[in-house]
């Protein structure tokens, strides 16, 4: 099986802004999907490592956070993914840690599953929240041009092909009449070569081998799926927006289905 490391070292930094730079110390944080703990590599002495939890689903990646920062908390999680877990478990729950979060951080996790998925896995992390907590997950939209952040990029970067102005001959026929009738689609998702537009839960089923699995969601999709959230734009060098919610008033999973 793969192992899947990950070179990021600027979550710390993207986080801190995003959340206005918050007191971190004494903080209790768990980064979901965090890998080798790149949200500790740069965040000095601003967070207490024992304060730390990391959940992710590549066994590689648990082992050498471990070693790297032996104070925190690195916990293997054994959920299905078609790119970074194929042999996990598919819909396995969040574990219970023992404990409730101040925050809860997610960068570049649901850049990688199913609308599905990622209502299913924020519902359950929003229910892991102490009452004042927060949890910020990134997301990627698939009109947004990365030049804006990285003048080095040319122009267009990032943007998927033809998504704001689709050809109806790309799409089925539900979504041809969405068009038709001024509903743009709001995600996606890029399997290797392949588009799939606003993809229905069949996908998910699917036994999948891939080198890459990227979905995306429009901003203004992200905030209708999450109207109680705030929505930030990225922060250079990045190019991931950013969704935070507060545990106040928080709709349910099974309501978010609904209105979808």
């Amino acid at each position: 099986m793969a192992t899947h490391i990950s070179a990021r070292q600027t979550q710390f930094s993207y986080f801190d802004q995003v959340l206005g730079m918050p007191v971190w110390k004494g903080s209790k944080i768990l980064d979901f999907g965090g890998n080798v703990g790149g949200f500790l590599a740069n965040s000095e002495d601003h967070v207490d490592h024992d304060d730390y939890w990391c959940l992710d689903v590549c066994h590689g990646a648990i082992a050498q956070g471990r070693r790297d920062f032996p104070r925190a908390h690195f916990v293997f999680y054994n959920r299905y993914s078609s790119y970074f877990n194929p042999n996990g478990v598919r819909s396995f729950p969040v574990p219970d840690l023992g404990l409730q979060f101040n925050v809860i951080l997610a960068f570049s996790v649901f850049s990688h599953t199913h609308l599905t998925e990622m209502l299913d896995l924020v519902e359950q992390l929003r229910q892991m929240l102490l009452p004042d907590g927060v949890l910020a997950f990134t997301f990627i939209d698939p009109s947004y041009d990365r030049s804006q952040n990285d003048l080095t990029l040319p122009s267009g970067s990032g943007v998927i092909p033809g998504f704001d102005g689709l050809r109806a001959g790309k799409l089925s026929s539900e979504m041809t009449d969405r068009v038709e009738n001024g509903r743009q689609p709001g995600w996606c998702v890029e399997v290797d070569d392949a588009l799939y537009i606003e993809p229905g839960d069949d996908l998910c089923q699917q036994e999948l081998t891939v080198t890459s699995y990227c979905s995306y969601f429009t901003t203004d999709y992200m905030m209708r799926l999450f109207p109680d959230a705030s929505v930030h734009p990225p922060i250079s060098p990045e190019w991931q927006h950013c969704c935070v919610l507060k545990n106040t008033g928080r709709p349910g999973y099974e309501k978010l289905r609904r209105s979808l």
